[in-house]
């Protein structure tokens, strides 16, 4: 066997056993096929170890890349802010809520039917809102007007509320039964004529004090759980609107109010969906004889073991925030941008011009859900309260760590505004 090293500085011969002649015993000048031939094999195992080690150098790097711009969990006190608001509500009015943060299309879309619709009432709203492309979370808080405007009222929080219970739907289970036992050491969370409160083990579980009726309760967030812990995620307050919580319901500051009852008489509202607190899941009962559930074959069939499952198609385009949920969800669903239209109230093709150019020639100037990250801004996407349904990049919402508890505060305040102008003076309260 030749001798690569010896071959280097000249001292094999070649084949013959003899050197090249007229070469002056430059051995790596000669032209012996022999020698040749191991240069040959040296050069060619020196390129195959270079190009191994920039490989292994780009995976590395990568991979470290990767780790590096991997979305971090949402921080606690932020997560902590975004359920305070609703934290408190009854189980299953809790579970309909977080279901129906995962659709903001589907809540704007119904907060504006509610609004104008304001008339319909018991049978004759389940029949209107069975028609609705929506899902059954969104259809059933129909019979929760307040809950639906707050969520509309407040879009961007209840974008980062779903994004949130999509990402670690358990961690957000968590966080609700820790808010609750904040509120009880506060000696703010107790029962009364309105809501049973049940604790089991470290459990807190809310429930109607009457089968029949539910109660949505109204807080201050920053007070209800005893002095908020994360000045930097200052949870937002709703002022409880006065035609759903006329005066003398809302109780003094620290203390939970609660307005108009609401009748729950058939299975279309409640008794169909529960929270598994120790599972730290959302159970679903498709055995209910539920008018909402029944019409929507593709919910049932998603239904896994009891479980809730989110639909992708029934977000209608709408980009998830959270990367890991981005890559979990997001593929490609040919009727998004005809559901966004619809969804944004434009007419179908041929009445007076093209839906379509319409979509493209919108007066703000917004681009598309996918495009923004977001819901598309257009005057014709705004809900109750004249919110828009997107904001520039740099907009923070009310709970955004970069604002004092004034900017928060004014961000309320403008949806107080919104509803007292709705209320007017033919504003009258509203109950089932």
């Amino acid at each position: 066997m030749l001798n690569i090293s010896r071959v280097l500085h000249g001292e094999e011969a070649d084949r013959d056993g003899g050197g090249c002649p007229g070469n002056g015993g430059d051995k790596l000048n000669c032209d012996s096929p022999v020698t040749w031939k191991v240069l040959s094999v040296v050069i060619a195992v020196a390129i195959i170890l270079m190009g191994w080690m920039l490989t292994r150098s780009f995976a590395v790097a990568a991979e470290a890349s990767a780790v590096g711009s991997a979305q971090a969990p949402m921080p606690q006190e932020k997560l902590d802010s975004l359920l305070a608001p609703i934290a408190l509500y009854p189980d299953q009015l809790l579970t309909q809520t977080l279901m129906a943060s995962t659709y903001p299309l589907d809540v704007v879309a119904a907060a504006r039917f509610v609004k104008e619709n304001r008339g319909l009432k018991g049978d004759a709203l389940d029949k209107a809102v069975a028609g609705k492309n929506w899902d059954p979370s969104v259809q059933s808080l129909a019979a929760f007007p307040q809950v639906l405007e707050m969520m509309n009222d407040k879009l961007e929080w209840t974008q980062e509320l779903g994004d949130a219970f999509l990402a670690d739907e358990k961690r957000v289970m968590q966080t609700v039964q820790s808010l609750r036992q904040k509120a009880e050491a506060a000696g703010n969370l107790k029962g009364n004529e309105q809501v049973k409160v049940v604790k089991e083990q470290s459990t807190i579980i809310i429930e109607p004090a009457r089968t029949e009726v539910v109660y949505v309760p109204t807080y201050n967030p920053t007070v209800v759980y005893g002095t908020w812990w994360a000045p930097m995620y200052p949870p937002y307050y709703y002022p409880p609107p006065p035609y759903y919580y006329p005066p003398g319901s809302v109780a003094a500051a620290g203390l939970i109010g609660f307005g108009l009852g609401i009748a729950i008489a058939n299975n279309n509202h409640w008794g169909w969906c529960n929270t598994n607190w120790h599972g730290g899941s959302v159970n679903i009962n498709v055995n209910k004889n539920n008018t909402f559930i029944n019409n929507n074959a593709e919910f049932k069939n998603k239904v896994n073991n009891g479980n809730w499952q989110h639909n992708p198609s029934q977000r209608k385009g709408v980009a998830y925030s959270n990367a890991g949920t981005r890559a979990q969800y997001s593929k490609a669903d040919p009727n998004a941008v005809s559901a966004r239209r619809d969804a944004r109230g434009y007419e179908p093709t041929g009445a007076r011009g093209s839906a379509a150019t319409r979509d493209v020639q919108r007066p703000s100037g917004g681009t598309s859900a996918t495009q923004s990250g977001g819901i598309s801004g257009t005057r014709d996407e705004q809900g109750m309260g004249g919110r828009d349904f997107n904001r520039s990049s740099d907009a923070r919402p009310s709970f955004d760590a970069g604002q004092s508890r004034q900017q928060a505060q004014s961000f309320s305040n403008r949806g107080a505004t919104s509803r007292a102008s709705m209320g007017g003076s033919g504003g009258g309260r509203r109950g089932r």
